[in-house]
């Protein structure tokens, strides 16, 4: 049954190479190679976790989503609640590169919190039941980059949908979307005390291609600034890559995988392309599945985790400022029949200006609504 819905089936044991490797993960954070994808942001005996460089001081109630997984009490990763009885999250902060789950060490305990603003205090400590990655998650290339973490009880706190199909205009090239997390504020720096967030630009799949084949765009997304200076890093793995749509409606398109280092020139960030949907069609099947597996009420059951129906940050302004130009064209059109029945032909030409003036401007408005809108 887990394989027909795409669920990596759990293993139990965790060799003691994994042991001592999270053991040095917890007790510091080493700088990422410069050589290939930050190993930092998959997991090869270092910290899970990225960060968000170039950010600023944010608070929870703007990401009321945001989950914190710490372990043994240290900042481990990220995660967002996209149900009220589970976390996504990136499968690298789950299982080690044998696919052997890190919860399994008796040792460390993993715990989950949402709307903490400062990395030690305050919010909802979520009651963590069970991890699982999906079946086709490579860690060896972290493609297909994410994971679940299912509760025993629901969280109070409000869930952030995936954009669904109809959304895609949300996150079209160009598109500003923003990342958010604790952990270190630059490369080999001090950690976050407080929940930082950074706006970066969706780009196109090209802008990755200094990754070479690191690269995979079947189920990688390139966001960031090719200039660097503001990227996530060590302290966000698996945390929110998200956008905010028309109405204040927010939706998630991401998840902060891997990369090259820390906001270097020419390496943006790559995040798991959740919102793709292929992926996210997998997303509401595995969900489904946990749901059934892990008996959840019924209160719980049958939820949708996909967005529909939100507009681009701005669409519904621009058709308002197309709809209005619409008017004045016609209103123009009226006043020029006017004045030639007037036989007045001063008036004729004036009402002439005003009509195309009037029509520049809706056509300059259908093209900005058109940009704004697709």
């Amino acid at each position: 049954m887990e394989r027909e819905i795409g669920l990596k089936r759990r293993i139990l044991a965790i060799t003691s190479a994994t042991l001592i490797g999270l053991a040095a993960a917890l007790a510091c954070a080493t700088p990422a190679s410069a050589n290939g994808p930050d190993p930092v942001k998959q997991f090869s005996g270092q910290a899970a976790t990225p960060y968000v460089v170039g950010g600023t001081d944010t608070r929870a109630s703007r990401f009321p989503w945001q989950v914190l997984i710490t372990a043994n009490g240290n900042q481990f990763c990220g995660g967002v609640l996209i149900h009220p009885m589970i976390v996504l999250t990136a499968a690298h902060c789950l299982v080690d590169e044998d696919g052997e789950y890190f919860e399994d060490n008796e040792s460390i305990r993993f715990r989950a919190f949402t709307g903490r603003t400062r990395l030690n205090s305050g919010g909802e400590e979520l009651d963590w039941r069970v991890a699982r990655v999906n079946q086709s998650y490579n860690p060896e290339t972290e493609t297909f980059d994410w994971g679940y973490i299912s509760l025993n009880s629901p969280a109070s706190a409000p869930t952030l949908k995936i954009a669904g199909p109809s959304e895609r205009a949300l996150w079209e090239t160009g598109r500003n979307a923003v990342i958010s997390g604790f952990g270190l504020l630059k490369d080999g720096g001090n950690g976050a005390t407080e929940l930082q967030q950074a706006r970066i630009p969706i780009l196109a799949d090209s802008d990755c291609s200094h990754y070479g084949s690191l690269f995979k765009n079947a189920s990688m997304l390139c966001a960031g600034y090719l200039t660097g200076g503001r990227d996530a890093c060590r302290g966000d793995s698996g945390g929110p890559l998200s956008v905010t749509a028309d109405r204040g409606v927010r939706r998630l398109v991401g998840l902060i995988s891997t990369g090259r280092g820390c906001a270097l020139p020419k390496f943006p960030g790559i995040y798991a392309r959740v919102a793709d949907r292929r992926m996210s069609d997998r997303i509401q099947q595995e969900v489904a599945f946990i749901e059934a597996e892990d008996g959840f009420p019924a209160t719980y059951t049958g939820l949708s985790v996909i967005g529909s129906g939100a507009r681009p940050l701005g669409c519904e302004a621009a058709e308002d400022a197309r709809n209005g130009a619409r008017q004045r064209v016609k209103s123009s059109s009226r006043a020029l029949m006017a004045a030639r029945r007037t036989g007045n032909r001063n008036r004729v030409i004036a009402a002439k200006r005003r009509l195309n003036i009037a029509k520049h401007r809706l056509l300059v408005s259908r093209s900005k609504t058109k940009k704004v809108c697709s």
